[in-house]
């Protein structure tokens, strides 16, 4: 990673009190802290129990796992798209990611692509190129939203079913290891509710401690279970190279 001295916190920081993580006030919007708040911790755990070795960062942004999987990997390289108004001070390379990508064959050990695959407007090429580059045995994390406004707008292209992802793992060759769902009815719900009607840092400090309350209740975890797969808000997938 280029700069990797100068990295700091970005999306997610370390919550004083509980030691886990929690979405940054500073990068995310009000609307969107339920939604990130709920997500991270299977994004950690994924990313804590299967990235090692050589890890590729595949549209990494300012990227905001580094502190997740740091120490797990041996290194990490970093791609993303080209911005013309402000250059991203940890990219090593600057990628076209619907494109072939310039990167050697079976060079990396783990590639993370956190919320990246719905901004691609040619996914298959991309699922090849991923499985391309990443070692035999190696594995690929690939998360994505499902129930999720229009955002980065033009370039948000798809959402993505279950289906749909594990049929990019069986034309590319990777066998799934993980395939789950998060969220369910209920979130959809809270997550509405907290685009459209929290709008200021005082309602949403509220709104999420009445969510953190409801989520502990019997009634919200048996509604959950039962209605993730029809009603998920995204996916994680873990799938791993022969």
């Amino acid at each position: 990673m280029y700069n990797k001295e100068s990295w700091k916190p970005s999306k997610f920081q370390k919550d004083a009190n509980s030691g886990g993580y929690i979405p940054n006030p500073s990068y995310v919007g009000v609307g969107s802290r339920y939604v990130c708040q709920l997500y991270i911790n299977d994004y950690v755990k994924l990313i804590q129990e299967h990235c090692s070795g050589y890890l590729l960062d595949c549209g990494c942004g300012d990227v905001p796992y580094y502190e997740i999987y740091r120490d797990k990997i041996s290194d990490v390289y970093c791609i993303d798209w080209e911005n013309s108004l402000h250059k991203n001070p940890y990219v090593d390379q600057c990628v076209d990611l619907n494109n072939p990508f310039p990167l050697e064959s079976n060079s990396f050990d783990t590639v993370l692509a956190a919320d990246v695959l719905e901004h691609i407007y040619n996914p298959m090429l991309f699922m090849n190129e991923v499985a391309r580059v990443v070692k035999p045995g190696g594995k690929v994390l690939i998360m994505v939203p499902y129930y999720y406004w229009v955002h980065e707008a033009p370039h948000d292209y798809y959402r993505y079913t279950e289906y749909a992802l594990k049929k990019f793992c069986d034309v590319n060759k990777l066998n799934v290891v993980y395939l789950q769902p998060y969220g369910g009815y209920p979130d959809i719900l809270l997550d509405l509710f907290n685009k459209k009607y929290v709008t200021k840092e005082t309602g949403v400090r509220r709104f999420l401690k009445f969510s953190r309350w409801l989520q502990s209740t019997k009634y919200y975890k048996n509604l959950c279970q039962s209605t993730e797969r029809q009603f998920p808000l995204g996916y994680c997938l873990v799938a791993q190279k022969p």
